[in-house]
């Protein structure tokens, strides 16, 4: 594409992304906005892709960035359920590597609250 018709393509496109705009905070509906401003609703919804997808073709991602569907990075932890010790009521057993949290069915709230928020310091 030559230079003029790069800049032709540019300020079309941020035209159309001026109407998206409008219409969006107008609180109309698409239709009645389109009525109201002489443009037929597919001209619309055509412009509507169009701007999107150069949107997302230029957007720019911070160089930290890693792509979420980068499955490399996902892994997962096994956890081992261990039933509780004989003669304990606990309702939740958690082991961490330098702490374990159990949990009887009769906690009162506040309690589990503070073993929680300690738990967070250690973790």
């Amino acid at each position: 594409m030559n230079a003029i018709a790069n800049v032709k393509a540019q300020l079309r496109l941020k035209q159309w992304a001026q109407q998206v705009d409008e219409c969006q905070k107008s609180g109309l509906s698409v239709s009645a906005w389109c009525k109201a401003n002489g443009i037929r609703t597919n001209t619309y919804y055509y412009r509507l892709r169009q701007v999107r997808e150069y949107t997302l073709d230029n957007i720019e991602v911070p160089s930290d960035y890693q792509s979420v569907r980068d499955e490399t990075d996902i892994s997962f932890k096994h956890l081992q359920v261990q039933s509780p010790l004989k003669g304990m009521q606990a309702a939740v057993i958690v082991h961490l590597p330098n702490a374990t949290l159990e949990v009887s069915s009769s906690a009162e709230r506040s309690t589990l609250e503070a073993v929680l928020l300690a738990l967070k310091s250690v973790c």
